[in-house]
């Protein structure tokens, strides 16, 4: 769905899907590394959020999730969210609280820096991807550039 101002996300849908999913990615436009958060937990592991690279597929995913947190058993299902929007806005819309609130920064120190961490890490690629956008790398022309000679007077 698009709005006056481009994309527009259900915010109501994306806090069912915080508040439903055990795991889920989250994938930005303007970078290619995911927000991956698992908030399973036990008495050998608590809940993961992380800055990942993105995987080639789903079932990848699961995969790499698996041998990371063998201890938690099989994952049956990943949720994808697409966040069109910068880490910033992350924040603003209270996404980021009710993320934070689903993996229990409010118990556990060590997710409290894992989300910190996670934070820092999107914001950074956000503004890294920026600059290159601005410096014109990963660019492509749509038609090809025409070689004008110069003009002699």
């Amino acid at each position: 769905m698009y709005g006056d101002n481009g994309v527009m996300v259900d915010f109501d849908e994306v806090s069912k899907v915080i508040a439903a999913s055990d795991v889920f990615v989250l994938g930005f436009a303007h970078f290619q590394e995911r927000l991956l958060v698992d908030a399973r937990s036990n008495e050998r592991e608590v809940p993961l959020i992380q800055v990942v690279e993105p995987a080639d597929s789903a079932p990848e995913q699961l995969t790499r999730l698996q041998r990371r947190r063998p201890s938690l058993g099989t994952l049956r299902s990943l949720t994808f969210l697409g966040w069109p929007y910068s880490p910033n806005f992350l924040v603003e819309s209270s996404v980021w609280d009710r993320i934070r609130d689903r993996v229990g920064t409010d118990t556990e120190a060590e997710v409290r820096a894992g989300c910190d961490l996670a934070l820092r890490q999107m914001r950074n690629l956000h503004i890294s991807a920026a600059q290159a956008l601005l410096n014109g790398e990963h660019c492509y022309d749509l038609w090809p550039r025409l070689e004008v000679s110069e003009a002699r007077v």
